[in-house]
């Protein structure tokens, strides 16, 4: 629209308000407080907003450290079942060549298997 028709609204807008005995002000001044009224209730919605956003923020950012804690947790079994692994591989060599020294890993794996059972209770 461009000024002259926004002008020519405004003009037949106040005339209107002045018709009929002046009834068009009390509409008015109805329809500024049901405005008014909306615009807190808006305004108290996005409060609550607001504040369940920060709710949830901070519960993402606990639940992150969770998982970090977690994942930290399983690279560190990971590194143990991989030397758990390799330990095996060398008494299957070693009992390949009837090794005494099979025995030795096997009671070295069973010490770290009960260390780890022993973790897990705590």
């Amino acid at each position: 629209m461009d000024k002259i028709a926004v002008g020519k609204l405004a003009l037949e807008a106040a005339r209107l308000l002045f018709s009929d005995g002046g009834a068009g002000w009390v509409v008015a001044v109805l329809l500024g407080l049901a405005c008014w009224q909306l615009h807190r209730e808006a305004q108290r919605a996005q409060e609550a907003r607001i504040g369940e956003t920060g709710v949830t923020a901070t519960a993402l950012e606990r639940a992150s450290q969770t998982n970090a804690a977690v994942a930290a947790a399983l690279e560190s079994r990971s590194r143990v079942i991989e030397e758990l692994s390799r330990l095996v591989g060398e008494i299957a060599r070693g009992i390949d060549r009837n090794d005494e020294r099979a025995r030795a890993r096997f009671d070295e794996i069973l010490r770290r298997i009960a260390e780890l059972k022993a973790r897990d209770r705590t």
